[in-house]
């Protein structure tokens, strides 16, 4: 019993490095790709840094939903594979200490990795997203031009549609068509080669436009006028470029308790209460992966010989699978194929089976045909890569 403590402590203190340091590299990965992804507001857009910074702030929560679990899984499946490739393994198992007697460390790591993802997805998740979008709506409120798209048909505006062919940015048009049919009794074509938009004031953004032309058509069809300008004004409503009114909340920034009350505002069977169930179970099946992944790697650590590399692109590839499954699980969900509360827990469920029937023939030293199959494969690429360099040579 006194041997088990001591190594189930030294297993412990081994997990722990390599979780932080998992964590912290796939959450910088992604900070990473959002940057690169919120560059352009600050090159075309002129946002200020403070904003871009802010934008980041709110979206780790979103990160680390997904990457305490992904952490969780690479430090059990690295701390067992080091103890597996060192054979510190069989001399434990010679020490008497059975594989069931490891489990507590990876239960404490894997709990630990279980609180803090709740704690994010609970309420870290929501504040973040109400506190994004929110954001947002006040940049899109002071630079309208954010709002806009390049080669998008835009229809936001009551009896309006606009066509930009390019933004530079600050608030430049460049090739811009107007359809205007505000006026019931003409329908006015415009067509400008440049463009810019102000600030909106009193709830109004204008839109100038240089360089172009105004075609008119009567209602009858029976008349048509062309007309040229060198500058022409158009006075938006600003709430035209809002996708949505921050009166309401979207069901990713509502809290447990709004989630319920806005749940029952909605039919049963419908869309809305699909989305919003899907939502509530999310919050709780996403941070149990933590048990069901750490439950995974750990036969695969102690059956695997291949050396870190290889652990971490197999640790990469089982959560890959894992998302897949819950991205399709949510895609087939939202159509109310199945009950929310199977899509959601339908990757757990899967994965937990798979993890338990691993364990159990790890215990029996019994063989796992996937896992070896897996392990001779680096051998295997390596021969190949050598024959053709030989044959190259």
């Amino acid at each position: 019993m006194f041997k088990a403590r001591i190594i189930q402590g030294y297993l412990f203190k081994e997990m722990l490095a390599p979780f932080a340091v998992s964590l912290g590299v796939f959450t910088s990965v992604l900070l990473v790709a959002k940057i690169m992804e919120l560059t352009e507001l600050v090159v075309a857009r002129g946002v200020g840094l403070d904003v871009v910074g802010s934008l980041l702030v709110y979206t780790l929560p979103y990160f680390f939903v997904f990457t305490v679990p992904m952490a969780t899984l690479l430090s059990v499946l690295l701390a067992f594979l080091r103890l597996s490739t060192d054979n510190e393994v069989t001399a434990i198992k010679a020490a008497g200490v059975g594989l069931h007697q490891l489990l507590p460390p990876v239960a404490a790591i894997a709990f630990i990795a279980w609180l803090i993802s709740s704690v994010l997805a609970i309420w870290g998740l929501p504040w973040g997203n109400h506190n994004f979008e929110n954001l947002i709506f006040k940049v899109a409120q002071s630079k309208a031009d954010l709002a806009l798209k390049e080669r998008v048909f835009l229809d936001s505006f009551k009896n309006l549609v606009i066509y930009i062919n390019r933004l530079p940015g600050g608030g430049v048009l460049h090739d811009v068509f107007i359809v205007d049919e505000r006026d019931p009794a003409r329908v006015h074509t415009i067509v400008a080669k440049r463009g810019k938009l102000f600030p909106a004031r009193e709830g109004r953004i204008t839109m100038r436009l240089y360089d172009g032309t105004i075609h008119g058509v009567s209602q009858d069809l029976k008349k048509a006028q062309t007309a040229e300008f060198d500058t022409y004004d158009i006075s938006l409503d600003a709430s035209g470029l809002m996708s949505a009114k921050r009166t309401s909340k979207h069901e990713k920034e509502m809290y447990l308790d709004e989630l319920l009350v806005e749940m029952g505002k909605h039919p049963v069977g419908s869309k809305k209460r699909y989305l919003i169930q899907m939502e509530l179970h999310k919050k709780f099946s996403l941070p149990f992966a933590c048990f069901v992944l750490s439950l995974i790697a750990l036969p695969l650590g102690t059956h695997t010989r291949s050396g870190r590399s290889w652990g971490v692109s197999v640790a990469l590839a089982v959560f890959l699978l894992y998302y897949l499954m819950l991205s399709a699980a949510w895609s087939f969900g939202e159509s109310g194929l199945y009950p929310p509360v199977v899509g959601m827990w339908m990757p757990n469920v899967v994965f937990g089976l798979l993890g338990v029937m691993m364990f159990r023939r790890e215990l029996n030293e019994a063989p796992i045909p996937i896992l070896d199959n897996l392990d001779q494969l680096p051998a295997l690429i390596a021969r190949f890569k050598s024959r053709n360099q030989l044959q190259e040579g």
